[in-house]
């Protein structure tokens, strides 16, 4: 099995994953919403109503890509080209001045939306490079090496920020993960469809709605999907305001910042390597109901602990638990499903995480919003509560974490009917 990592197809397939959490991790996590935050002085809707926006568009336009690609080969095409355009949007918020907030609104909306566009043929592309229990094992290594690419982004881009401030990561991010795509490009081999066909839009749509019918005939996908939903929702919420909540209500300095979201990659990368081995011998199903209550346990955690080596440990933790949830997510849905049909289902898939993209940051800006110190339902719990005015600012942000703990919980409801599956070797 460990022969498998050293082929090209597969290490171009992994280095994919390592380009892309570069831009995740510096510019969705770690800088652009506390540079428009902290730097521009803007609340957090001028970064949280952006970013939701960028994935309305998603929601809408990439399911019906997603199954236009099961009729063509057409998935590797897509990912290239959606990544030059994220790299050239990244790039250029490093010449807008700090004036132009508009214009750094409009290129954060079309570099996440391309961003998040790569991804289900990415991830539908797996399944050209390995299958069956060989691809449980290429999608673990697949995250651990993207979580090395974030902690490679994190430190390549530190000395830039140093000189220039949050805005100077945006250029080097983008150049980073142009270049460590190259090698997706000239080693990964898309495998022919087993259905070829016509592609259009119309039909494209047609096909998503077929899924959506079509997940009666696989059973657990439909509940799978609702399930990931509320995961998805509070995940996506964490990684983009972690960097904030360290900053805003622990306090961290700029390089603890940085420390944090180094250890807690590095954990990610060791999660993703012993789950995606541990995932060839056990249940998918039993694993990933682990890691969900792994996230409830760490989230209610992160609001009371205020010891600085139990933050760090709990970040570690984190990190395990990430990797964990995207090593066995992918290859559950495609043992649900025909493997003829993965395009369709990763397209429906990605629907389900970007509406909870669309949500989950809406939710979390309406929180911080009305329970800000200053609006009368934050001073109401203010009073209620007797917290000190030092603690005060801290609040909206624990209670939003509070509300993301629930999401997982209904999600955990959901999911408890899903199926166990079996590899489709």
């Amino acid at each position: 099995m460990r022969s498998v990592l050293f082929r090209k197809d597969v290490m171009g397939w992994s280095l994919y994953d390592f380009a892309n959490t570069i831009f995740s991790m510096n510019i969705i996590s770690l800088y652009l919403k506390r540079y428009i935050v902290e730097d521009l002085g803007k609340d957090d809707r001028w970064f949280d109503i952006p970013y939701s926006i960028s994935m309305v568009i998603a929601a809408i336009v990439l399911p019906a890509m997603g199954a236009i690609s099961d009729h063509s080969t057409k998935k590797k095409m897509f990912v290239i080209l959606f990544t030059i355009t994220c790299c050239l949007a990244t790039g250029l918020m490093s010449l807008v001045p700090a004036s132009a907030v508009m214009v750094i609104v409009l290129l954060l909306i079309i570099s996440n939306f391309t961003y998040e566009a790569s991804m289900p043929f990415y991830n539908a592309l797996l399944y050209s490079v390995a299958y069956g229990k060989e691809a449980r094992f290429v999608s673990g290594f697949g995250v651990a090496f993207g979580y090395m690419g974030a902690i490679l982004g994190v430190l390549a881009v530190g000395p830039f920020v140093d000189m220039y401030g949050k805005q100077g990561s945006f250029l080097p991010t983008a150049v980073m993960f142009l270049l460590l795509s190259i090698p997706f490009v000239l080693w990964v081999r898309e495998k022919p469809v087993k259905f070829p066909g016509k592609a259009t839009i119309k039909k494209g749509y047609q096909d998503v709605w077929d899924g959506i019918r079509l997940t009666k005939k696989y059973p657990g996908v439909a509940r799978f999907l609702v399930a990931d939903y509320f995961f998805e929702d509070a995940v996506t919420t964490v990684i983009i305001n972690i960097s904030l909540y360290c900053s805003i209500v622990l306090g961290f300095s700029e390089s603890g910042i940085r420390y944090f979201l180094i250890i807690t990659p590095i954990s990610a990368v060791i999660g993703s390597y012993i789950i995606g081995h541990l995932s060839r011998t056990y249940c998918l199903k039993k694993m990933l109901n682990i890691i969900i209550w792994g996230w409830v346990i760490s989230l209610i955690a992160f609001v009371f602990v205020e010891n600085v080596v139990l933050i760090y440990i709990l970040g570690s933790i984190v990190g395990i638990l990430l990797g964990g949830l995207w090593t066995t997510s992918r290859p559950l849905l495609a043992e649900l499903v025909p493997q003829e049909e993965l395009g369709r289902f990763f397209g429906l898939f990605s629907l389900s995480g970007r509406a909870a993209a669309i949500v989950g940051p809406l939710l979390w800006t309406t929180v911080v919003y009305f329970f800000n110190p200053q609006r009368p339902m934050g001073r109401f719990v203010i009073d209620a509560l007797a917290i000190e005015e030092a603690d005060q600012a801290a609040l909206p942000y624990k209670i939003g974490i509070l509300t993301l703990v629930v999401m997982m919980l209904v999600g955990l409801y959901i999911f408890r009917k899903v199926p166990t599956t079996e590899s489709n070797d």
